[in-house]
């Protein structure tokens, strides 16, 4: 005899519980977070609740990139969209924020995760969220710090030559300690400053002129351009510094005559400093300038032709080449350096080094290339190769990492 199943109702993707949904968003990237939202009332209101929950934190997910629009906007800069490259996806969003005028002026000094670090014409200093719209101030450099003849900096060349380098500083336990820490100035000195304070104070650096600066489990990291590397631990009411060290600059990097044929008339390099795996990473990136010719016989077009990586030997007090990241991806430039595993960066080439143009110092007065340096770096066929096709021209605003999130 047969026997007959009772037809079970379908079930309905709303009615899941709040447990599964919340294991499900623990594992979802800003995009996938959106459309999550979208899809029921029921969904939404897990989202939010998720959201502004204390345990809560962003998941890991592919940097995107800050590119110029594809199309022009309107004239009025304060009513401009930003737009930016999702790797994975290969594809430009377009995110209509309401205060870009600093971006597309050239005033964006850095990136850190998603912030971008702005500095006006006055010399005063902010941080800008494009997601969230949310934007911080955080103090007067003019105010606070000594420099030669600020205005020479500020309104004859650009902005990011005076500060070449700024990251935030965050604590996820302890807000109050939220601020920025910077090199600045011609001699490239070093200062912080925390939000609640918005005053700056000058970093008691021992090595400068500085390279590069990174935040790590409220450790401040700074490289000199000699390799000589400080930390100072900032968990503390004011910075204290736990490590002073000054090893050999590598002498493969040091002495590189590397010749990449006539087509380049010379070359200079570029300092990142990198934590990966609680290990502190040195890049050297080698740019050269390229001959004469072209669409402007006065313009000497700039592109990056490779990179060295050391791992810092903190027994030996020495920089130890590394041939290989592993499977690890390094992104570079004017944002916060950062190492990220390839299952956080889908649509990423593993072991590669993903670059920006971080060249702003131009001493020939003339900005018809600017931004347009970008790429990734293969250390396993030591390939340098592009992603986001630009022509060879100048890319404003300048191109920036960040790590979309808007809560």
């Amino acid at each position: 005899m047969a026997i007959k199943r009772k037809r079970e109702r379908d079930a309905s993707w709303s009615e899941l519980g709040t447990d599964p949904l919340g294991c499900i968003l623990r594992k979802l990237p800003f995009l996938d977070l959106l459309r999550f939202k979208s899809v029921c009332r029921s969904w939404f209101s897990v989202a939010e609740n998720y959201i502004s929950s204390p345990s809560y934190s962003p998941c890991f997910q592919t940097p995107w990139l800050l590119v110029a629009p594809e199309e022009e906007d309107d004239d009025d800069e304060e009513e401009r969209s930003l737009c930016f490259f999702n790797l994975d996806e290969k594809k430009v969003y377009r995110v209509d924020a309401c205060i870009c005028r600093e971006v597309y002026e050239g005033r964006c000094v850095g990136s850190s995760h998603d912030w971008l670090i702005l500095l006006d014409k006055t010399a005063k200093m902010s941080v800008f969220n494009p997601f969230s719209e949310i934007r911080i101030s955080v103090g007067s450099l003019r105010k606070d710090l000594q420099f030669i003849n600020p205005d020479t900096y500020l309104y004859k060349l650009e902005p990011r030559v005076f500060v070449p380098k700024a990251v935030v500083m965050s604590d996820n336990k302890n807000k109050d300690k939220d601020g920025v820490v910077l090199i600045y100035g011609c001699k490239k000195k070093l200062a912080f400053c925390r939000y609640r304070d918005g005053r700056f104070i000058e970093l008691d650096g021992a090595h400068q002129p500085y390279h590069d600066i990174i935040f790590h489990a409220n450790m401040v990291s700074a490289v000199s351009e000699i390799g000589s590397v400080e930390v100072w631990d900032f968990s503390g009411s004011f910075p204290t510094k736990v490590m002073d060290m000054s090893p050999s600059f590598p002498s493969k990097t040091r002495e590189s005559r590397r010749s990449f044929g006539i087509a380049y008339v010379w070359k200079f390099k570029h300092i990142y400093l990198v934590e990966s795996c609680g290990e502190l990473l040195l890049i050297v990136r080698f740019i050269a300038k390229l001959v004469p010719g072209g669409i402007r016989p006065n313009i000497f077009p700039f592109k990056t032709l490779e990179f060295h990586v050391y791992m810092l030997d903190r027994h030996d007090q020495k920089w130890v080449e590394m041939e290989s990241l592993g499977d690890w991806i390094v992104f570079v430039g004017g944002n916060h350096s950062m190492s990220l595993r390839p299952e956080d960066c889908p649509g990423c080439v593993r072991d590669s080094i993903y670059f920006t143009d971080s060249y702003w110092k131009r001493e020939d007065g003339d900005y018809l290339y600017e931004g347009h340096d970008i790429g990734y770096y293969n250390l396993r066929d030591k390939s340098v190769n592009q992603f986001y096709d630009k022509p060879l021209w100048k890319i404003n605003p300048i191109p920036f990492w960040l790590v979309p999130n808007p809560w």
